[in-house]
């Protein structure tokens, strides 16, 4: 009987071999038996064996007509303990692995062979880093174990990566924190919420200075540094840039607006950014702006600083009509509500208070520090903000990364997009993801779903995204009703001996068919265990892999000790800094 230890199989009729089988174990098993009784005798010189046939003698035994030496006895006794001590040992190492094993694991070897990733061993991963002089970061990117062999997998410097995993499905504590703890280059991480700060930040202030941008207040860090978004502005097109992460950060991909409103609106934000970046004025000054067309200053700061052009396109658009240039201000009004928060302002713009020091993201590619950007979606969203300062790190880095030597950044930028379609909606990231990875710097986002993506980047944006990156990986917890059938499709199917049993008046038959079938079918990959996802990489069949807890990692303790002090800190803000390790 075949027993699938995945719910809803069935286990399938015996074969007729079965029988057959079972009456071959006992019988080498007898044979077994008989010789090592055989050479334990010929091991004793008080057995008479002499040139009599061996089996002769042990029938001469067993009737008592020649007698059975002490020493054939000790030997035969000793090779039957040997025996069942070799077979308790395998029988627990078998239990032992089977005790980490889950329920889909038997189905690995269906699946790609373990030699179809000797590309992502540690071994290839080391010699692929000194290739692109990325060895100051370390080997590669961790992703995880390989079932078959239990090999660590690591990804290349030069390959993004999309991660694919449900809620509580082990993204942070597997992936997310190995993989900046792991790095010694510059990193940026994003999230909601605070656990992969208070893992790593511990560690990683001791790689370089770490800022932890928590414009929403999210996980209580204060202000005691800024950053000023105008300060990415540097020309018109900059402007229009950071005019699409605000207007993205503010809508879902796909929403309809009056096509006419949208683009005079877009046109008159980035003007006003414009403005704002070349009379060096606060960015909080574009939210005043906003609220009264009449306001001539930002075409007069254009004037100003050289650039008619701009400043008579400005003019245009407030001298519509009254309806029509209403229409245009109200759309782009709530772009730019978030500039108005009180709890925004400290982190955007120098307020006086000293000790405060300006972040400079077109530096930071330099530098072996870690920025962490906190931010959620909701009522008073502040993710233009972090979308932009994102923006703004890894464009400068593209441009750093071409001028040094092969046009890349060493040692690479590490990128942990946690929550990428909350934090970072950037609506041209699937069009740079792929070249990203050819300059250094190494991304890697996470969704919670497909449809997750789908919202923030649309269908097209989506499936650009999964195309450009290297290393895909769908972890549990999923239930997208249309990446799921993909998924099994793209996992690929297998021969399956199917038996049918059928009884009738001469006596019971089974009967033996083969079938394709998929490996993982889509209520298979809904309910995949945790700790286990499917890897596809560039030019490889899907594998499946097992997740790696930090805990298990040589800085575990460490990750943990910088949890413990940070969570505290927040009741107790006089705590003690963890101790290096």
């Amino acid at each position: 009987m075949f027993n699938d230890p995945r719910s809803g199989r069935r286990s399938q009729p015996g074969s007729s071999e079965t029988p057959w089988l079972i009456l071959t174990s006992i019988l080498a098993l007898a044979m077994l038996t008989v010789m090592a009784w055989i050479g334990a005798g010929a091991l004793d010189p008080t057995v008479p064996t002499g040139e009599a046939n061996p089996v002769s003698v042990m029938v001469d035994q067993i009737t008592g007509t020649a007698p059975v030496g002490r020493t054939q006895l000790f030997l035969f006794l000793a090779a039957m303990v040997l025996a069942v001590i070799v077979l308790a040992v395998l029988v627990w190492a078998v239990a032992r692995q089977r005790k980490g094993r889950s329920r889909v694991d038997h189905l690995a070897g269906r699946m790609a062979k373990a030699k179809d990733f000797d590309s992502l061993t540690a071994e290839a991963a080391a010699q692929d880093a000194h290739r692109l002089r990325a060895q100051k970061a370390g080997i590669g990117v961790p992703l995880a174990k390989l079932v078959q062999n239990g090999k660590r997998l690591y990804a290349s410097w030069e390959w993004v990566q999309i991660w694919l995993m449900g809620p509580r499905a082990g993204k942070t504590s597997c992936v997310c924190v190995p993989q900046l703890l792991e790095t010694q280059g510059p990193a940026i991480a994003t999230s909601n919420k605070r656990d992969i700060v208070d893992l790593t930040r511990g560690p990683r202030s001791r790689t370089g200075v770490v800022w932890v941008h928590d414009i929403q207040g999210i996980i209580g860090e204060e202000p005691t540094w800024w950053w000023n978004p105008l300060s990415f502005v540097t020309s018109m097109e900059r402007a229009e840039a950071l005019t699409d992460i605000f207007i993205t950060s503010a809508t879902s991909a796909g929403a309809t607006q009056d096509a006419y409103f949208e683009s005079d609106g877009k046109r008159l934000l980035s003007h006003m950014f414009y403005a704002a970046a070349v009379a060096d004025r606060p960015i909080t000054e574009v939210f005043t702006w906003a609220q009264d067309p009449d306001d001539k200053t930002p075409r007069n700061l254009l004037y100003e600083h050289g650039h008619p052009a701009l400043a008579e396109s400005l003019g245009k658009i407030q001298t519509l009509t009254p309806k029509q240039r209403d229409g245009v201000y109200g759309t782009m009004r709530p772009w730019v509500n978030v500039l108005s928060y009180e709890r925004v302002i400290p982190w955007i713009r120098d307020t006086g208070q000293l000790g405060r020091a300006e972040f400079n993201h077109q530096r930071f590619a330099t530098t072996t520090d870690t920025l962490y950007l906190i931010s959620k979606e909701g009522a008073g969203t502040a993710r233009a903000i972090t979308a932009a300062l994102a923006v703004a790190v890894l464009t400068e880095a593209e441009e750093t990364a071409a001028l040094q030597p092969g046009g890349r950044l060493s040692p690479p930028m590490t990128g942990v997009l946690d929550e990428v379609a909350n934090v970072v909606r950037w609506r041209q990231l699937p069009d740079v993801y792929s070249h990203y990875g050819s300059r250094g710097i190494v991304l890697s986002s996470f969704f919670q779903g497909w449809d997750q993506g789908l919202e923030a980047f649309g269908e097209k944006g989506m499936k650009k995204l999964w195309s450009a990156a290297n290393i895909r990986v769908a972890g549990s917890g999923l239930s997208d009703s249309t990446f799921l059938p993909f998924l099994s499709q793209l996992i690929g199917d297998h021969d399956v001996i199917r038996r049918t049993s059928s009884t009738q008046k001469g006596g019971r038959s089974v009967s033996t068919s083969v079938q394709r079938e998929h490996i993982l079918d889509v209520s298979d990959l809904a309910a995949l265990p945790r700790g286990r996802a499917i890897l596809t990489s560039s030019g490889m069949p899907a594998g499946l892999i097992e997740l790696e807890h930090f805990s298990t990692k040589p800085y575990g303790n460490d990750a943990a000790d910088s949890q413990k002090y940070y969570e505290g800190r927040v009741s107790d803000p006089r705590g003690e800094e963890p101790a290096a390790r």
